[in-house]
């Protein structure tokens, strides 16, 4: 069995760095957004798009696992749809409205992290002062916040697309497994059923064995 790692907005692989062990599989992937998305405008991406370039770059099919944090696990929604793989959903949705945005126009987000105007050491203490502050998730979200603050900002608006852009297309399919936080304050939970853990959005980086052990059951018992 191939497991295929999804990591969201900003990640890298080593957002799974503390239950990628204790998960058992025959292959591991961790595809890279920063690398596969580009420094050049791609206008017309989605998440069903790029769950379409996921599936052909890597032979995606429905013998695969995929396991994805956040908008990776809203990009796994979509390869589910497609390829009907198993999909288990950390932190993440299947309802566009689940997603806490301090804005709600698209394209003046995009504006922003353009402009260096949201991206920057101001608006980085306000969230870790509201939402992060005494937390040991607070140097997890500074990470990654620097890192968008550094990256590229064509392939950060192409990740932003990924989170913001509408699908054409009804999706209807229910993922195998989600694990959310009530606390989390990127996601809200998810209006289905889901295993609820402690922590906050990063609580696979912060209490991994609540993350990691329903995954582990739900493998063996699907083997």
């Amino acid at each position: 069995m191939r497991i295929i790692y999804l990591p969201g907005l900003g990640e890298t692989a080593g957002i799974f760095e503390k239950i990628v062990t204790h998960i058992k599989s025959d292959e591991s992937v961790f595809p890279d957004h920063f690398e596969l998305l580009g420094n050049q405008p791609k206008r017309t991406l989605n998440a069903l798009r790029y769950a379409t370039e996921l599936i052909a770059k890597y032979h995606i099919t429905s013998n695969d696992v995929i396991i994805g944090h956040s908008m990776g696990g809203w990009i796994a929604y979509h390869i589910k749809h497609l390829v009907n793989s198993p999909i288990v959903q950390i932190a993440a949705w299947t309802n566009p409205d689940r997603v806490i945005l301090p804005i709600s126009n698209r394209r003046f987000i995009y504006f922003l992290a353009r402009s260096g105007l949201y991206l920057n050491r101001f608006t980085l203490q306000h969230f870790i002062k509201r939402d992060y502050k005494g937390k040991p998730s607070a140097g997890i979200y500074t990470e990654i916040f620097e890192r968008l603050q550094k990256n590229n900002k064509e392939n950060t608006i192409n990740q932003l697309r990924i989170v913001l852009e509408a699908v054409e297309t009804d999706i209807q399919v229910i993922p195998d497994l989600r694990i959310h936080a009530k606390a989390d304050t990127i996601i809200h939970y998810p209006k289905a059923s889901f295993i609820e853990v402690p922590g906050d959005h990063f609580t696979l980086c912060t209490n991994p064995a609540a993350v990691y052990t329903p995954i582990v059951k739900w493998l063996a018992d699907r083997s």
